[in-house]
């Protein structure tokens, strides 16, 4: 054998073994123990990676784009969420969460002016992820099941938020509500609806606000000799 045939044999020798990316493997490899990732850079990653998915089509956000806007190492953004999928999911979950503490935090003013507030926040971020949703239900079974199982989690917080404060509007005196629960499933089913089923544009949160105070009775008649 020359030396040259000796030289490439000790290469093939040597050559490290090939290392699939993070991104390659499969979802149900072993996860990192949360207690080895840092909270607050974890959190921007989420921060980063769910206001691209706001703005662009879910096709079109990289991972390279999230590392960039997150302003952390690819490998470290793996670290933390595999693949994009991964970082969608638990992107999802964690805007619900954040959304049912800004429910929450909504100032103490009347009830009426609270539900409008809140319906607002629900519109604007669920409805700017809607693309996104739709997009995601499509790669397959296991991450359209994944995601229905995260809103599904993620509206009961959104329950117990509005719930709280249409219970504290009737205490004041301010609202008039039977059923407190069934209120509540009919707003947020009615604004899923509205910016996750139905392929049109999101309303105006005013309109809907609007639909669920003043429902759909006639407006009072005019007394005699009042403009119309």
């Amino acid at each position: 054998m020359s030396d040259a045939a000796r030289q490439v044999d000790r290469l093939e020798v040597d050559r490290p073994s090939v290392v699939r990316p993070l991104a390659d493997r499969p979802l149900d490899s072993k996860p990192l123990d949360p207690r080895t990732l840092d909270p607050k850079r974890r959190r921007r990653i989420l921060e980063a990676g769910m206001g691209l998915f706001s703005r662009l089509p879910y096709a079109a956000v990289h991972m390279d784009a999230v590392a960039a806007e997150a302003g952390v190492a690819k490998p470290t953004l793996y670290r933390y969420f595999p693949t994009k999928e991964a970082l969608f999911i638990n992107g999802l979950a964690w805007t619900l969460a954040e959304l049912r503490d800004a429910i929450g935090a909504i100032p103490a003013t009347d009830a009426p002016a609270r539900l409008r507030a809140a319906v607002g926040l629900v519109l604007e971020r669920i409805g700017a992820l809607s693309p996104a949703l739709t997009a995601i239900e499509g790669r397959g079974a296991e991450f359209g099941e994944r995601s229905r199982r995260v809103l599904r989690e993620g509206f009961d917080g959104l329950r117990g938020a509005l719930a709280g404060l249409l219970r504290q509007g009737v205490v004041a005196g301010e609202l008039h509500v039977p059923d407190i629960d069934l209120a509540v499933l009919m707003i947020l089913g009615g604004i899923r609806m509205a910016v996750h089923g139905t392929g049109r544009r999101p309303p105006a949160s005013a309109s809907v606000a609007d639909f669920f105070l003043n429902g759909l009775g006639a407006p009072p008649a005019p007394a005699n000799g009042a403009p119309r």
